[in-house]
């Protein structure tokens, strides 16, 4: 922002997470990206994740996240 103004943290997050999906359900509409699989492999990460040991305690926003895009793929 050129304006100097700042985004709350949350604010940011919630808008990333519209942006990607948004960018998900395009890709899908347009053959681009199989958006199902792509949930898969992200619910697949946070397994990941969480087999390793979870040392930046990522693994529940990411499954937070895989959960958003099926709702929103669903829907």
């Amino acid at each position: 922002m050129t304006d100097g103004r700042k985004i709350p943290g949350d604010r940011l997050v919630l808008g990333m997470l519209s942006v990607l999906r948004t960018l998900v359900i395009e890709l899908s509409k347009r053959g681009v990206l199989d958006a199902n699989e792509f949930v898969h492999i992200v619910q697949e990460t946070a397994i990941a994740h969480r087999e390793a040991g979870d040392p930046n305690n990522l693994a529940d926003a990411i499954h937070a996240i895989s959960m958003q895009l099926s709702d929103s793929i669903t829907d």
